[in-house]
């Protein structure tokens, strides 16, 4: 299997600052309700993105996407089920592909569909009636895009609350000088909150 590719990247953060920030403790609003600035909220949206990508992503320790997504997988041939790595799969967006001339193509949504099994793993299905190509080119003939990750509702990520408070420990070990002190603790609690969602083979 060829290595997945990022074609469009998240539009928002698994834990928005201002939820980092309140777990920081150093959340502070003015008179209307409004949050405002602190002078570390560059470096903790960079401490939320660097916690994102120790998880997620083909290199991430649990090989999975965080918030909605498009990712590119690449088969050197047609089979009638392509596995597609990056979970949780929302939907596919495309497949092509190309013959020994090099020509693209494009498939029918209508011939193809999505299959996920009870361990989240994830098919691109096509129809027992669609003949596969065979006239492929000689690698990468067969190009997938697809969404993957929790979807983005109301301009917010939906990931679940155990990813998100991994994410939280994470981020206050960084911060806080402190939090440093026991941080084999927090790596403990930070591993039993992600265990279950760990992949199961690549």
């Amino acid at each position: 299997m060829h290595r997945p590719v990022l074609v469009t990247a998240p539009t928002v953060l698994p834990v928005s600052l201002e939820e980092m920030k309140q777990a920081l403790r150093i959340l502070e609003r003015d008179g209307a309700g409004n949050v405002l600035p602190h002078e570390d909220d560059d470096l903790v949206t960079d401490e939320i993105q660097s916690a994102a990508a120790h998880y997620e992503g083909w290199t991430g320790v649990l090989g999975i996407c965080l918030v909605d997504q498009t990712w590119r997988q690449d088969f050197d041939a047609f089979c009638r089920g392509l596995h597609l790595p990056l979970g949780p799969v929302i939907a596919p967006v495309s497949v092509t592909w190309r013959n020994r001339a090099g020509q693209v193509a494009t498939v029918n949504q209508a011939e193809y569909s999505l299959e996920t099994d009870a361990g989240g793993r994830s098919w691109l299905r096509f129809r027992n009636a669609y003949t596969l190509p065979s006239d492929v080119y000689e690698r990468r003939a067969v190009t997938v895009e697809y969404r993957a990750g929790w979807p983005v509702v109301e301009g917010a990520g939906t990931v679940p609350a155990d990813i998100k408070a991994a994410i939280k420990l994470r981020v206050v070990a960084a911060y806080d000088e402190a939090a440093r002190d026991g941080a084999k603790n927090l790596e403990r609690m930070e591993n039993d909150l992600v265990s279950k969602y760990r992949r199961w083979s690549i």
